[in-house]
């Protein structure tokens, strides 16, 4: 039995939630690059991926709260495949470029999502 696709939209709140908050995102940043090389998260650059992160904590905060406020559709559940094959994607590109092993589970657990996303597709026909 497939897990409820829509838990995913809960759990990205939570996540997106830590992100946005401009005291925590600095916690969660410095805990994944932690296990990685960190030498460049100094100063400005520090500011500016702690800003960047926040700006994507806040948007996708509000896309996650939309999602759950919407009834399900077809096209909400595909755009939220894309979006997390996509985040996935990205995280995996992070991973292999080294930045931290952390980035390797997050993609992982993006690419299950969006096959559950796809098994929720293929159960609506």
């Amino acid at each position: 039995m497939l897990p409820n696709h829509r838990s995913f939209y809960v759990s990205d709140v939570g996540l997106f939630l830590l992100l946005a908050n401009p005291c925590l995102n600095d916690y969660v940043i410095t805990l994944i690059l932690s296990f990685g090389d960190t030498d460049f998260y100094v100063g400005s650059a520090k500011t500016a991926l702690n800003t960047f992160v926040g700006v994507a904590g806040v948007l996708g905060l509000g896309f996650s709260l939309l999602r759950l406020r919407i009834s399900d559709s077809r096209d909400l559940v595909l755009i939220s495949m894309l979006v997390k094959l996509f985040a996935g994607g990205w995280l995996l590109f992070g991973y292999m470029q080294g930045v931290s092993p952390a980035l390797l589970v997050f993609a992982l657990a993006d690419f299950a999502a969006a096959a559950i996303f796809s098994m929720t597709l293929i159960r609506q026909t």
